[in-house]
């Protein structure tokens, strides 16, 4: 709980009261991760494909990214622990902050063997930088979303007013 809302409530602030953004913001997280396993799972998926099909075992390309079969099984592995991260948001969001920092740290990998023109088997070149970049930026907004107590504090609404005899609320 943010430092500013421990304790008592000043005078002052008597008609308001302390709302936790954590139950909407969770059930909104659930559906973004949804999007992320199916999408990365479906990625990694068409990679592995584009490997079993391909004659050179080379894999296919999507947007200039080369889906090799080391990052296809990534992919696919960051799907499914997206999937698994779903099921509870203390492993949702260890995983939105692990994979922000992995993102972070593969993007200047991949920014490394770009400008040496090795791809490796994860095939890092100037197209997969935006794929990471991407994932960082979606892991970083989860993260930030699915903790919103921790960063902002929980929202302060107006307490409802009673109602006289009259049905109408007091002033």
């Amino acid at each position: 709980m943010a430092r500013d809302t421990r304790g008592p409530l000043p005078p002052e602030t008597d008609n308001l009261r302390r709302v936790s953004v954590n139950p909407s913001h969770w059930r909104q997280v659930r559906r973004l991760l949804a999007a992320e396993a199916l999408a990365m799972g479906l990625l990694g998926v068409v990679g592995l494909i584009g490997v079993a099909v391909d004659d050179r075992h080379a894999g296919w390309r999507v947007l200039g990214v080369p889906l090799t079969p080391w990052l296809s099984a990534v992919l696919v592995g960051i799907g499914a622990a997206a999937a698994m991260a779903r099921t509870r948001r203390q492993v949702a969001k260890v995983f939105t902050l692990t994979m922000s920092a992995v993102a972070v740290a593969v993007m200047v990998i991949c920014g490394v063997a770009s400008a040496h023109r090795d791809p490796g088997p994860l095939g890092f070149t100037a197209p997969a930088i935006l794929l990471w970049t991407l994932l960082f930026c979606w892991s970083i907004a989860l993260a930030i979303w699915v903790l919103p107590d921790q960063i902002e504090g929980p929202a302060w609404l107006p307490r409802r007013r009673g109602t006289d005899s009259s049905g109408r609320g007091r002033r």
